[in-house]
């Protein structure tokens, strides 16, 4: 029954240890998200570079499957090249032994100094100062440091609970036959990979046999197969993540398991045949947490020394490994319409980093917003010359928008069920409102060019001044749309001013041309349904600079200190605060239209 209680306590401890990393990796990457993002830019063919940037971002989210998988998701969706994957892959196998490293503390002891460095005495205070920072701070920022504090805490706590349970099994045969069995390399190798498989987390296979080495039963023999085997296991967590990508990131796993797979060989061979023909003077010898943690490392910079020159071949053998399937390549080509592009970025892979994840959307509503000012542009063009294979691009083009709209509100979504900070929750929330926005600003466009199909069905056509007006408007409009679409795309605030102004003008001649057309209809200077056509399309017009609108105050209110207002809200305060402004901007738009209308230099659909 002790031994069962014992156990118990054993895997409590493991928990533990694998909780707080967990804990500790979530805050560390809400804290750095954006500098990680940075960092990985940088990963440019300098391989050095690459190998650095692996190292740091491994070493700030304290888990290398977690690197990797974000490697598979940036490669998948494009960011990356699989050539400037492979150092950022060897640096994660480096940066990953830091966690070690760490660990090791738990060994140390001596003078003063060391005593305090001890994890018995840094869990407590790492708990205590976190869970002040967290009750006490409300800046949600000092909250997230006294979560990864609390984290930190739980893993050494969990590390020391394992020591103490091991040492109970320590006197145990059983114990000391299976550490010998072990000692056989393929055997020792296997269990490494199949234990770092199941907890998808070398460092945690490396903290559980520091744990056991402090037994003083655990000997280089058998240790160094199972350091040697997590490393091949680690290559799982990357594998299940590259299921259902691309060929390249299906090659970034196997560049990873080719790595590791090589470096095991590389040092299996020269171990054992250095220990069959000559003899290690240590090889029996009881290891330590610290001798565990060095050979983690020693293992990991060795192998990226050795193959470093070898990253040609890695990805010829990676390309050789996951072939290119022609037909499907084929079929590729076929289908290249813009959103497949796009869309690759939003790669469930990379929400491990949110603030990536949440820069990828916004990139892909970038895009959405691109493609419904074309859609608004190439139907208008169809007034002056009916097209029907321009029609069809329309409605090509529509369908994209449709389909990105569906596809970005659902990654939105997800991310929004991520831990995110408070900032990260509300940028979130304001996206999927300003995808929306697009979104219904394509119907528009798309609304326009079916009005026109129908006039040219029906062989109507506007007067001279009606396509004037209407071109006054579409120029108007189409201003409104490329500002908008700039607030989006730098989030310079000034263009949510103009847009205010330019919605004005636009309200201000709409109304007028609605007028004149009535009269017009009053002389019979044109039909009854052309009139109808042009009330919709100048309808049509006022619903897209509408939703314009919107999108300026999301993105305005997404830097203001305020939780949240509504758009009536943002205008009063825009109206108070910057009403003469405003005002200089209306009057100044206003001179421009009018000087372009009367000399007839508007530019044509």
């Amino acid at each position: 029954m002790n031994i069962i209680i014992t156990l118990i306590k054993m895997v409590g401890g493991l928990v533990l240890l694998i909780y707080g990393m967990n804990i500790l990796s979530t805050n560390l990457k809400k804290l750095a998200g954006e500098k990680l993002k940075l960092i990985l830019k940088k990963a440019t063919n300098n391989v050095f570079k690459g190998i650095v940037t692996g190292i740091i971002i491994t070493v700030a989210v304290q888990s290398s499957a977690i690197v990797t998988v974000l490697v598979v998701g940036f490669v998948n969706a494009k960011i990356l090249k699989l050539k400037n994957a492979i150092p950022i892959i060897m640096g994660a196998n480096i940066g990953t032994t830091i966690t070690a490293q760490i660990l090791r503390l738990a060994s140390l002891d001596g003078n003063s100094i060391f005593t305090l460095l001890n994890p018995t005495v840094l869990a407590p205070i790492f708990i205590i100062v976190g869970f002040v920072l967290l009750e006490l701070k409300k800046k949600q920022k000092m909250k997230d440091v006294g979560q990864l504090l609390i984290g930190i805490g739980l893993l050494f706590t969990g590390l020391m609970t394992m020591v103490n349970m091991a040492s109970e099994f320590s006197e145990l045969p059983i114990l000391s036959e299976i550490l010998t069995k072990l000692s056989n390399p393929i055997l020792g190798v296997l269990a490494g990979t199949v234990i770092t498989a199941m907890v998808q987390s070398s460092a945690a296979t490396v903290g559980i046999l520091q744990a056991i080495s402090q037994t003083g039963i655990v000997t280089y023999a058998s240790t160094i197969p199972i350091i040697l085997g997590q490393n091949i296991g680690t290559c799982f967590t990357s594998i299940l993540s590259s299921i259902g990508a691309s060929k390249n990131a299906k090659r970034v796993a196997a560049v990873h398991l080719l790595f590791n797979l090589i470096g095991t060989i590389i040092f299996m061979v020269v171990i054992y045949t250095y220990q069959s023909l000559v003899g290690f003077s240590f090889w029996n010898d009881i290891i330590d947490m610290g001798g565990i943690a060095n050979f983690h490392l020693i293992f990991n910079v060795v192998c990226t020394v050795l193959l470093l020159p070898c990253i040609g071949l890695l990805e010829k053998l990676a390309t050789l490994a996951v072939r290119d399937n022609k037909k499907k390549a084929d079929e590729d080509e076929d289908d290249s319409s813009e959103y497949i592009t796009i869309l690759n970025v939003l790669d469930e892979r990379i929400t491990n980093i949110p603030s990536v994840a949440i820069s990828n959307s916004l990139k892909v509503i970038s895009t959405m917003a691109e493609l419904s000012e074309k859609n608004f542009r190439k139907s208008m063009m169809l007034l002056d010359k009916f097209n029907v294979d321009k029609l069809e691009h329309i409605q090509e083009r529509e369908d994209t928008i449709d389909k990105m709209d569906v596809t970005i509100a659902n990654f939105l979504v997800k991310i929004g069920n991520l831990d995110l900070t408070e900032q990260e929750n509300k940028l979130v929330t304001i996206l999927l409102k300003i995808e929306s926005e697009f979104e219904k600003i394509g119907d528009y466009a798309y609304k326009i060019s079916k009005l026109i199909e129908s006039m040219n069905d029906r062989e109507l056509k506007f007067s001279e001044d009606a396509n004037k007006e209407l071109n006054l408007m579409y120029n108007i409009v189409e201003d409104i749309l490329n500002r908008t679409i700039k607030t989006l795309q730098e989030g310079n605030l000034n263009t949510v001013i103009e847009v205010q102004a330019l919605k004005e003008i636009s309200e201000m001649y709409r109304e007028k041309f609605k007028k004149q057309h009535i009269e017009r209809l009053k002389k019979s200077k044109c039909s009854v349904d052309t009139g109808i056509t042009f009330i919709e399309i100048l309808t049509v017009y006022e619903k897209i600079v509408d939703h314009c609108v919107n999108v300026t105050i999301e993105t305005a209110t997404n830097t203001a200190d305020d939780e949240y207002i509504t758009k009536h809200e943002y205008l009063n305060i825009l109206y108070a605060e910057e009403g003469e402004i405003l005002k200089s901007k209306f009057n100044a738009f206003t001179h421009k239209y009018e000087t372009l209308f009367e000399d007839n230099k508007l530019s044509a659909y």
